[in-house]
């Protein structure tokens, strides 16, 4: 018998003259610079059953500015039965238009499904938090008992010290130390994605194919600041730089001027620090 096929979430995304960030369960899946854009991709690994949260945070592409006329962005959770599944259940829309020809409108135009709450709107609307509630089979991710962590200098320092063990393992291309840090985030994807194995998982994760590229290097460790933030309703946590980005930067021969980012999000277990997103 054929295993039962997993439904599909995704998430359509589309900005203009914003610089944003799109978070499902207080997780990120998204961060861009201003500019305009369009996409679609799925958040299978983010959503959990029954209640979840789509938020947005929304700054003017230039820092300190006013929002442009021109302002806006948009996103669109979505649930398909099935891969290949052509009809797809709008589960909400969280939108935000910013400075035009009359006031400020922030996230009036959002969408929640029918019965939902509406959208919980921040001070000085830069953040909107639409709720959905969805039957994903997925059960409690591995994440979702770790230890609570609560913000301190000590806390900072573990995860900082950990982030070097990372850009460590990135640098002397340690794909199979890389892996087991991963293990708790490929058992989520197994399950996330209905694979049949956890080696399917970890293909999908990439890390084997990453470190074998040798077009690709990491970049020195940055000497800048990094913001310690916790995620996930307290068991999570990451660091970032002045933009919100990982200090992971990765760069590639072929397109030296394009930058990527090694993103990975902590949470802390009886078994130690480990890599959950």
């Amino acid at each position: 018998m054929n295993a039962p096929q997993v439904p599909v979430f995704e998430l359509e995304v589309s900005a203009m003259d914003v610089t944003f960030e799109a978070r499902v369960n207080d997780l990120p899946v998204l961060r861009m610079p201003a500019g305009s854009m369009h996409t679609i991709f799925d958040v299978n690994p983010y959503v959990q059953e029954g209640e979840n949260a789509l938020s947005l945070i929304v700054r003017p592409r230039a820092p300190g500015r006013d929002f442009s006329e021109h302002a806006a962005c948009s996103l669109t959770v979505r649930r398909r039965p099935s891969p290949g599944a052509e009809e797809a259940q709008p589960l909400g829309t969280l939108a935000f238009t910013g400075f035009g020809a009359q006031p400020v409108t922030g996230f009036e135009e959002s969408a929640p499904a029918a019965g939902d709450p509406p959208v919980e709107v921040e001070r000085f609307g830069t953040k909107g938090t639409l709720s959905f509630l969805t039957d994903a089979p997925f059960g409690p991710w591995a994440w979702s008992s770790a230890d609570k962590l609560a913000p301190s200098e000590q806390l900072r320092s573990e995860v900082l010290a950990q982030v070097r063990k990372v850009h460590a393992l990135l640098a002397g291309r340690d794909g199979p130390k890389l892996a087991a840090w991963c293990a708790l985030q490929a058992e989520d994807f197994q399950k996330a994605y209905g694979l049949s194995s956890l080696d399917h998982a970890h293909r999908l994760l990439g890390i084997a194919q990453l470190v074998a590229d040798l077009s690709i290097s990491v970049e020195p460790f940055p000497e800048s600041i990094l913001t310690l933030e916790i995620l996930g309703g307290g068991r999570l946590v990451h660091l970032v730089d002045d933009e919100g980005k990982s200090p992971l930067t990765l760069r590639s021969k072929a397109v030296p001027k394009m930058l990527g980012r090694f993103n990975c999000v902590f949470c802390k277990t009886a078994a130690g620090w480990q890599i959950a997103r």
